[in-house]
Parts: structure tokens; C-alpha cells; sequence
């Protein structure tokens, strides 16, 4: 008789592109002066001709795509349609290439005849090409970078939700652990004092052992695996006062296996659940296993005690085992399976771990 339970298989601030923009912006334009200056000088013949044009255009073209990036990003509605947005940049290409082409036109017109080659009919016209392509160009890169941005910035935020929904639904199981374990202690101590003053006061002090240890792990988000092992040992130390020293514990664990990180309390809920549905009256002992080992590169942990395995919503009723395979979940997600089984008159609860712990906080 088997229950196997598998895990249901479920990127940081956005960069501010201000200061992108504005690199890219001088970059780019300093580079097509430097391109229009050759491209100019080739066509006229003439250095001064190449050089003055350069000097008033290109700066110009900076001046007009900068004001239309800072008009565009404080007068655009995010819920605007894309299509009015592309039919005003188009116009606005066309007004600033005109522009541009009549700029350099009139200049090539206070030189002296005869100083600059000239291309009959095509002068203005090639111009007007030359910026219409250049800004054309600008406007798509524009508007696909601001995409690729807005997008990037949408997913960031996506997972920041998602991120501090994990981290709250982790803080919120792991106050429900050490409460539930802290009261159910109280209970036994406190059943203990009048009958056997003794043992209560024994298990008080067993109880400031493991309390230390939750306090000095506290706001931790896992710990080593021999911390959890110890803290185990000590509980179960807790409860063989109150059965008379009937419980017994022993663990079988691969040396290789004591550094590794788990989360915290895992084993914690794996034995209070073995001693609250595993301990009969008639056994005149107890013992609880804890036996870990790696299979390849899976870390596999069992809690063996004697009884028969109960049924399912006994079993997993309550915050402890669905607690535990909750937080496993968020640790190990679609790397984890927990499992219980019976074998041979003995119940096993056995987890299986694929990789380390990520950290969902």
C-alpha cells in the first residue's frame, strides 16, 4: 500500500533606457557626420562644401529625432493605437527631409559657380532620399527598441508579483510550523507537571535546546542537513520523556550528504507526523529511522516507523505533511516527489530531491 505525491509543475528592476537613449542618440549621429561628410565630399568635389552642410544638418537631424523621442514619450498615451503614432512619424519623416534637403540646397547656393560640382536636377532629390532613409531607419529602431522595452519591463514586473506572492506564501508556512510545534510541546509538558514533575521539567529544558536552534535559524531560508538531523534528534529526545523512553531514534546518513542545503524544518513535520500516526500503545518500543542517501544525483531522505500506513486524509490531514510538500513545491519546483508507502509493517515516508534549493525570496 502506496501514496505518492508529485509536485504540480508550475529574471530584477527594469534598467532605466534614459541614459541608453541618449549614448545611442550621440553616437549614431556623430558616426552619419562623419559618413554624410565623406559621402558629400565625394559628390562635390569641394571640402568646404561637404564640411559646412555637415555642420548645420546633422546637428539639426539630432536636434529633430531627440525633440521627437521627448514629444513622443510625454504626449503618447500608453493606450494609444499604434497606427496614429506610425502615421504621424511617417509625416513627420517626410516634413524633416524636406526640410533637411532645402537647408543643404541653400547653402550649396552661396558657394561661388564653378567651386562646387553639382548634379543637374538630382541635387535636392538625392538629399531627400539620403534623409528619408536615414530617418525611416531611426523611426523603426525607435519604436522596435521602445517595444522590446516595454515588453521586458512588463515581464519584470510579472515576475516581481510573482516573486513576492512566493515569498509571502513561504512566510506564511513557515509561521505555521514552529507554532504548531511549539503548542503541541506545551500541551505535553504542561499534561506532564502534575503527575510527573520530573519529566515536565526535563522536557522544558529539551525544549529550550530545540527552541535555541529555531531562534538561531530564524529568517533562515535553508540550513545544512545535519543541522536538521540534530534538530530531529532533539525533538524526538522531547517526546521519548513523555513515552517513558519508549522512543528510540537512530539515522543512517551518506557523509556526502551532511553539507547539503534543504529548507528549513523538512524533517521536522516527516517525525512529528511518524510519532502522532505511528505510535501505538502495544509496541513496548518505538524506533524512528532517518536513513539518507543519493541515488545518482537524487538525495533521497525516509522516516521509517512501525505501524501500518492509515489512510490518505488521516495521513496528509492538518498543516504538517501538506505544509511540508507546499514548501517543497516552492523549492524544488518539478524536482521533488514525496511519497508514503508501508513496508513490511513499517511506515516510510520518503522525499526525493533533484538539484539544490532556488531561492524564491
Amino acid at each position: 500500500m502506496s501514496m505518492k505525491f508529485r509536485p504540480i509543475s508550475g529574471e530584477l528592476a527594469p534598467e532605466e533606457p534614459f541614459f541608453g537613449f541618449w549614448r545611442a542618440q550621440a553616437v549614431v549621429w556623430v558616426s552619419l557626420a562623419i559618413i554624410g561628410f565623406f559621402i558629400r565630399f565625394a559628390i562635390f568635389g569641394n571640402a568646404m562644401a561637404a564640411f559646412w552642410p555637415t555642420l548645420a544638418l546633422e546637428p539639426l537631424a539630432f536636434a529633430l529625432t531627440s525633440a521627437a523621442a521627448i514629444l513622443h514619450g510625454r504626449l503618447t498615451p500608453k493606450s494609444e493605437s499604434i497606427v496614429p503614432t506610425l502615421a504621424c512619424a511617417v509625416l513627420l519623416c517626410l516634413a524633416a527631409s524636406a526640410l533637411l534637403s532645402s537647408i543643404g540646397y541653400l547653402i550649396h547656393q552661396l558657394f561661388l559657380p564653378g567651386t562646387v560640382r553639382l548634379v543637374p536636377g538630382n541635387q535636392y532629390r538625392l538629399a531627400f532620399i539620403y534623409y528619408m532613409g536615414i530617418f525611416s531607419i531611426w523611426t523603426l529602431i525607435y519604436f522596435g527598441v521602445g517595444a522590446e522595452l516595454a515588453a521586458r519591463n512588463e515581464r519584470i514586473s510579472k515576475m516581481k508579483a510573482e516573486t513576492r506572492a512566493v515569498q509571502l506564501e513561504l512566510e506564511h508556512l513557515q509561521r505555521q510550523i514552529e507554532p504548531h510545534f511549539l503548542f503541541n510541546s506545551l500541551n505535553t509538558i504542561v499534561a506532564e507537571i502534575s503527575e510527573r514533575p520530573a519529566i515536565a521539567e526535563e522536557m522544558t529544558r529539551r525544549l529550550a535546546d530545540y527552541l535555541r536552534y529555531s531562534l538561531d535559524k530564524h529568517g533562515r531560508s535553508t540550513c545544512r542537513l545535519d543541522e536538521e538531523i540534530d534538530a530531529a534528534e532533539t525533538y524526538i529526545r522531547i517526546q521519548a520523556l513523555r513515552f517513558d523512553k519508549r522512543l528510540e531514534f537512530q539515522s543512517r546518513v551518506d557523509p556526502a550528504a551532511l553539507d547539503v542545503r534543504v529548507p528549513h524544518m523538512t524533517l521536522q513535520g516527516l517525525v512529528e507526523n511518524a510519532i502522532k500516526h505511528g505510535m501505538p500503545a502495544e509496541h513496548p518500543s518505538f524506533l524512528i529511522t532517518i536513513n539518507v542517501r543519493y541515488k545518482g544525483e537524487e538525495l533521497i531522505i525516509e522516516v521509517i516507523n512501525p505501524g501500518r500506513l492509515r489512510a490518505r486524509y488521516e495521513v496528509m490531514q492538518g498543516s504538517g505533511l501538506s505544509n511540508l510538500c507546499r514548501r517543497l513545491a516552492l523549492y524544488y519546483p518539478g524536482r521533488y516527489e514525496f511519497s508514503l508507502s508501508e513496508r513490511a509493517g513499517r511506515a516510510v515516508a520518503q522525499i526525493r530531491l533533484r538539484g539544490a534549493p532556488i531561492s524564491p525570496l
